[in-house]
């Protein structure tokens, strides 16, 4: 197996890499103060070809590969956390409408989310689900050729935004795995959401509940067929636990970064910390973490890319490498010593985001359970 990037990946990750620093890196702490990713980056998102990497270029994406969407992700979250999820859940709609859509619904909705004139989102939570399909409670009642739909969804990410939703409601009897899977157009008559929560960290990302109230669907944007709801969400999510690796590996090396520059500036004695071994021990443990959670991450992608990805796989990467960024912020802040502590360094920030890791798209107990059920079935 070879783990050595092609020259046009490392010009593909070098690329990325310069328009995050170049366009969000200036509105960093903006979006931090203002919990608010602005409105003006999003064209320039779009631009750079950053919302349709791997879709096929019929629909309007790149053409690419899922370890450029890999790529692409953890170059933005060494930036900004909330823009790289921003950018990863507007995948999780074309992932599911290219895996699972009609000729006719690829070609009517995945050239606007691949190009970034609508936002995506993809919502299953609900109050009492947590990955448990039985308990879904919001309901589509078909009447005519239009599902009529009510209920309440949770947690949806971009859900505020004009765009594009996946959504997952009960079509069959209470209690019974009986869902489907909707594509619906956000904010029309019948749909509405309060304000975000108020998040510990990624400030800017914004989350919401979804109210939906006679929202009605045509029949046609039925994806996956009637009650074929949750395999739509298992092959989806398959690969949306692996953005989820990407931007916590981003967070990761961001933290490595911020740590690198802060020991090599920060004195003692009258000479830089990084000259004392405890020092050099915590970044030898950072930087050593950082980079099996890499490849653990690029492998996973490449299963993806050669479609022989398996829950089991994504479910081990997604657990890694969120428990991985979580240490590894925490040592980030020691090295920083108080320092780390305030909002005047970014190892506080970091530390906040890193925690999302551990309880989106399946808690790290959850990815546990999905591991030791496909090792122990054999």
């Amino acid at each position: 197996m070879d783990f050595v990037l092609t020259k046009e990946e490392e010009l593909f990750r070098k690329s990325v890499r310069e328009f995050a620093e170049r366009e969000i890196g200036p509105l960093e702490d903006q979006i931090e103060r203002e919990d608010r990713i602005p409105d003006e980056l999003i064209p320039k998102i779009a631009k750079a070809g950053l919302f349709g990497l791997p879709a096929e270029k019929k629909y309007g994406g790149g053409g690419g590969r899922y370890v450029d969407l890999a790529m692409a992700v953890e170059e933005i979250a060494r930036v900004s956390g909330a823009v790289a999820f921003f950018v990863a859940v507007n995948y999780l709609p074309i992932i599911a409408i290219e895996l699972n859509g009609t000729e006719e619904q690829k070609a009517r909705f995945l050239p606007d989310l691949c190009t970034g004139k609508k936002i995506g989102s993809f919502s299953f939570t609900e109050p009492s689900t947590g990955t448990d399909p039985t308990e879904i409670q919001s309901t589509a009642r078909l009447e005519g050729d239009h599902y009529v739909c009510n209920g309440r969804k949770e947690f949806c990410t971009n859900a505020e935004y004009d765009g594009t939703i996946v959504l997952f409601l009960r079509t069959g009897e209470e209690h019974t795995p009986d869902i489907s899977a909707f594509i619906a157009e956000k904010n029309i008559a019948g749909y509405s959401t309060p304000p975000p929560w108020p998040l510990l960290g990624l400030r800017g990302m914004r989350v919401t509940n979804i109210a939906l109230k006679d929202m009605h669907i045509p029949a046609e944007n039925l994806l996956g067929g009637k009650n074929k709801g949750y395999p739509v969400l298992l092959n989806t999510i398959a690969v949306g636990k692996v953005d989820v690796s990407g931007a916590m590996l981003g967070i990761a090396q961001r933290a490595l970064d911020e740590s690198l520059k802060y020991v090599k500036g920060k004195t003692m004695r009258g000479k830089p910390i990084s000259h004392f071994q405890m020092v050099q021990f915590l970044i030898a443990e950072i930087a050593s973490e950082v980079e099996a959670a890499r490849w653990l991450f690029y492998r996973s992608m490449n299963l993806v890319d050669h479609g022989m990805q398996t829950l089991q796989s994504q479910a081990m990467c997604k657990l890694f490498c969120a428990e991985m960024a979580d240490r590894v912020c925490q040592k980030a802040i020691q090295l920083h010593g108080d320092y780390g502590y305030t909002k005047e360094f970014k190892a506080e920030r970091l530390y906040r985001d890193a925690k999302f890791g551990g309880v989106v798209e399946g808690s790290n107990e959850v990815q546990r359970v999905i591991i030791a059920r496909d090792i122990l079935k054999g």
